[in-house]
């Protein structure tokens, strides 16, 4: 459901919309047809193609953030609503139809019903038919469709808005296309909750402070202002940082999880490319498909992206500085979730540390929160030898969390097979694998 202010935007852009429908349709026709304007009054219209003025479509709502992003002209913004109008009041399909000449013209927007309704004067009409090419923003940025192949050409063709983008508009559930090249990302799932993260008293304040931030966006930006005046006041990005193992992907999904909306882990592999350009091009579909789903983008390694930019030996260190800039400046932009993880947070670009919202570290865990670690570690349905003495474990394997999870996993394998309880013995074979897993000496055992 949208908010009061993001239907208010809605309402007065469909207005501008109704005010210029009713002024083509009489001159095209003998008699005015009613037009399903909202309440609020129409807007005048001006100039020599007789448009709205462009402070209909303005605004902080997703229409308005759309027309924003993309750069679209008032013509072309005009065409946009018209494509989503039916969707609110189904009278609007038929009067689009009306804007076509062609005898038969199927119900809804055509090619040549767009060009009509965005301008009205001869030099106007070839413009606006450009406007509807492959590489003209609407179609380049995914906005309009054609429905299927027409023997008769563009004009002919019927015009259909993107379905996501039509849901994100109209503040309906959207469907992601995971995992595909428009949204190079997989879905997050976790069985925690906060409890089960182990990091500092601050770490954990840090991580709740967080989770709460989240949930307020809306009161914050919205409601009280903020996002209308003060720009990327209503975007997040939140770094954790600390050695491999040590819980921050999945503290990222518990994040999400804690504050109701779904996550995804960006695929590196799909987002780089190694042709110039392309990173871009990936860059901002996956930030647009964000945007409209609000759901929280996980960067992994986030480094190998994000990393600091170089001085310049050749080509490929400008295009690759190119890249790290126009990321720095979508992320500036965006207003959703960005969690970003790293290893080595030293290699960050100081552009980025300056805007990362919450910075956290997950250091290596202390004695005693290896023990916490091995403990929770255990199902409760999990056999385990009586004997079994957890404190020496943590005292002496200086494990990460990962490590202890992967250990007790081993472990249970190893009894499961011999048909046994999980004793200290398989936990200590499943450990000395985790040591050599990392090249590191198993600690001496204490006399």
């Amino acid at each position: 459901m949208l908010p009061a202010a993001h239907l208010a935007e809605l309402e007065r852009a469909l207005g501008g919309l109704s005010a210029v429908l009713g002024a083509r349709l009489a001159e095209r026709l003998p008699e005015p047809m009613a037009t399903p304007a909202p309440d609020s009054s129409l807007p005048q219209l001006g100039g020599p193609e007789q448009l709205p003025p462009a402070s209909v479509f303005e605004g902080d709502g997703p229409l308005a953030t759309i027309i924003d992003d993309v750069g679209l002209k008032v013509g072309e913004a005009l065409i946009l609503a018209a494509a989503v109008a039916p969707e609110i009041d189904e009278r609007y399909a038929p009067l689009t139809a009306l804007l076509s000449g062609r005898v038969g013209a199927p119900a809804g927007l055509t090619g040549e019903g767009a060009r009509n309704l965005a301008a009205r004067t001869f030099a106007g009409k070839l413009a606006a038919a450009d406007q509807l090419s492959a590489t003209a923003p609407l179609r380049a940025s995914g906005l309009i469709e054609l429905d299927g192949p027409s023997d008769e050409g563009l004009l002919a063709a019927r015009l259909l808005v993107d379905p996501s983008i039509g849901a994100w508009i109209l503040g309906r559930p959207r469907e992601l296309p995971v995992g595909t090249p428009g949204f190079p990302a997989a879905p997050m799932s976790t069985v925690h909750d906060l409890g089960d993260v182990i990091v500092s008293g601050t770490g954990r304040r840090a991580l709740q402070s967080l989770v709460a931030r989240i949930r307020d966006r809306q009161r914050v930006n919205v409601d009280w202002g903020f996002g209308r005046h003060h720009d990327g006041a209503g975007g997040i990005v939140a770094m954790f940082h600390g050695p491999s193992g040590t819980g921050k992907t999945m503290a990222a999904a518990v994040v999400a999880r804690e504050a109701g909306l779904p996550a995804f882990r960006v695929d590196l592999s799909m987002l780089v490319s190694k042709y110039i350009g392309e990173t871009e091009k990936n860059l901002a579909k996956i930030f647009d498909v964000a945007e409209r789903a609000d759901c929280v983008l996980v960067f992994d390694e986030a480094d190998a992206i994000f990393g600091s930019r170089t001085e310049v030996g050749d080509a490929r260190d400008r295009y690759a500085n190119q890249e790290v800039s126009y990321l720095l400046q979508r992320i500036e932009r965006h207003p959703g979730v960005v969690i970003l993880t790293t290893n080595l947070q030293g290699n960050i670009d100081d552009a980025f540390q300056r805007r990362i919202s919450v910075s956290i570290p997950f250091p290596a865990p202390t004695p005693v929160q290896r023990q916490d670690l091995w403990t929770r570690v255990f199902p409760p349905e999990l056999p385990t030898d009586a004997g079994l003495d957890i404190s020496e474990l943590a005292e002496r394997f200086d494990l990460t969390g990962a490590a202890i999870r992967d250990a007790t996993l081993e472990a249970a394998f190893i009894a499961a097979d011999n048909g046994q309880v999980v004793t200290r013995e398989h936990l200590i074979t499943a450990i000395t694998a985790q040591y050599a897993k990392s090249s590191r000496m198993l600690p001496a055992e204490h006399p």
